[in-house]
């Protein structure tokens, strides 16, 4: 009979570490893509967020508190010290990106979006949804909340 070296792995398990190695890879990946934010007026609060939501799925619900960390590695400079300050505040996304939201939102940053949103014009060679998806995105940057009113796909 034949026995395994004790310290042998299986292709299985190795198959196994492999991905996770990989997995690991892809989303130190993802992560060193996300934008920093460090606070200045002329940084995008919703890029910002929207960023977020993307690599971690968030959602107002969310209470993985990875998403958190996610955060406080990208806050640099005054918003992580607001963070560091704040942080027993955020039990759940939600609560967090309320007071994101109300501590960096800029109404500078909102009416040039609105102006660019005003001066948005189809291009002679683009598709229509293409159009379409680019003002829907700037008036959902203009205003989180106006997204129930655009969403095309409720009855």
């Amino acid at each position: 009979m034949l026995m395994a070296h004790p310290y042998s792995i299986s292709s299985s398990n190795m198959n196994q570490m492999t991905d996770t190695t990989l997995l690991a890879k892809a989303r130190k990946a993802r992560f060193d893509d996300l934008p920093n934010f460090s606070g200045h007026c002329s940084e995008d609060v919703e890029r910002f967020l929207k960023s977020i939501k993307n690599i971690t799925k968030a959602n107002d619900q969310s209470e993985n508190h990875e998403i958190l960390e996610i955060v406080r590695g990208k806050l640099i400079q005054s918003a992580g010290l607001w963070f560091n300050n704040h942080e027993q505040d955020f039990k759940k996304w939600s609560d967090f990106e309320l007071a994101f939201r109300n501590r960096y939102f800029s109404l500078t940053m909102i009416h040039k979006k609105f102006d660019l949103l005003k001066q948005r014009k189809q291009l002679h060679d683009e598709h229509v949804t293409s159009y379409f998806d680019d003002v829907v995105n700037l008036c959902k940057e203009i205003d989180p909340q106006i997204k129930n009113f655009l969403d095309v796909n409720q009855p």
